[in-house]
């Protein structure tokens, strides 16, 4: 067997096991697609701030927990809220001083 086909049997297996926690991948990132389109709406032409990509990861870690519990889902979630309000905070903070 070649290297190469070794590691997209790793892969392959990854991604299996990845679709007994949280369910088919390609569904997934068809919804989180739409999930994200909606929180980025008004900033599609413009380049993103730090606290969207958390905004991101925060609905990733949504739809992980909608399809099971696991506790580092919802770990994961809070800490994102967190750096989610201070750095939206910071970019407020910088704009009233403007």
């Amino acid at each position: 067997m070649k290297v190469t086909e070794i590691n997209n049997e790793i892969k392959k297996k990854i991604i299996q096991d990845r679709e007994k926690d949280y369910g088919d991948y390609q569904y997934n990132f068809t919804v989180l697609a739409d999930l994200i389109t909606l929180v980025l709406a008004d900033n599609l032409k413009k380049k993103l701030k730090p606290h969207q990509v958390a905004h991101i990861m925060m609905t990733l870690k949504l739809f992980r927990a909608t399809r099971g519990f696991k506790a580092d889902n919802y770990n994961d979630l809070s800490i994102y809220n967190d750096m989610a309000f201070n750095l939206h905070k910071k970019d407020i903070d910088k704009q009233d001083k403007k």
